[in-house]
């Protein structure tokens, strides 16, 4: 099947608009463990868990609500996805083939008394609906954790829907 044009030229449209905000796609970081970043299987594509990672170091550290504030909170959520939306990048060569946001999903590592969780994880979901316009509305899911890997403060995973390949 061919890609449409119109997916086409709105994957185009992503990247200028990261460019626009004055935000660039980091180097995706590698696995963590025994797993791939990412797989496309039957139309949607599944990124692992991504966190505010740069060059390799996680940034900032902390739980919300001791070490971190909301605003951070939200920052860290922002790149999360964009180091999702990286290895999707990665993977699709670039936008051109993303029909859909489906699923975004987000965890949160913070004190027991913390309940902003929404308001944390809307840093990401604000950020795709900038980015990817009407196709980014999406089903989500955020729970607060005790940790994360690295003592990161956010991660997320996130489901697509993209166009077959023609290979």
């Amino acid at each position: 099947m061919a890609t449409n044009p119109s997916f086409a030229t709105q994957g185009d449209a992503v990247l200028q608009r990261i460019e626009a905000l004055g935000l660039a796609l980091p180097e995706p970081p590698p696995p963590l463990g025994a797993y791939r970043a990412v797989i496309e299987a039957a139309g949607l594509l599944h990124v692992s868990m991504q966190g505010p990672v740069v060059a390799g170091h996680p940034l900032p550290r902390g739980l919300l609500g001791a070490e971190l504030t909301l605003e951070e909170g939200r920052q860290a959520a922002r790149l999360a996805v964009l180091n999702a939306l990286a290895q999707v990048r990665l993977h699709l060569g670039g936008f051109q083939r993303v029909r859909q946001i489906v699923r975004l999903e987000g965890h949160v590592a913070c004190v027991q008394s913390f309940t902003q969780h929404p308001q944390v994880l809307d840093g990401a979901s604000e950020l795709l609906a900038s980015l990817f316009d009407t196709r980014a509305g999406h089903a989500r899911s955020v729970c607060g954790v005790r940790n994360l890997p690295g003592n990161l403060p956010v991660a997320v995973t996130l489901t697509l829907e993209v166009e077959p390949s023609r290979r």
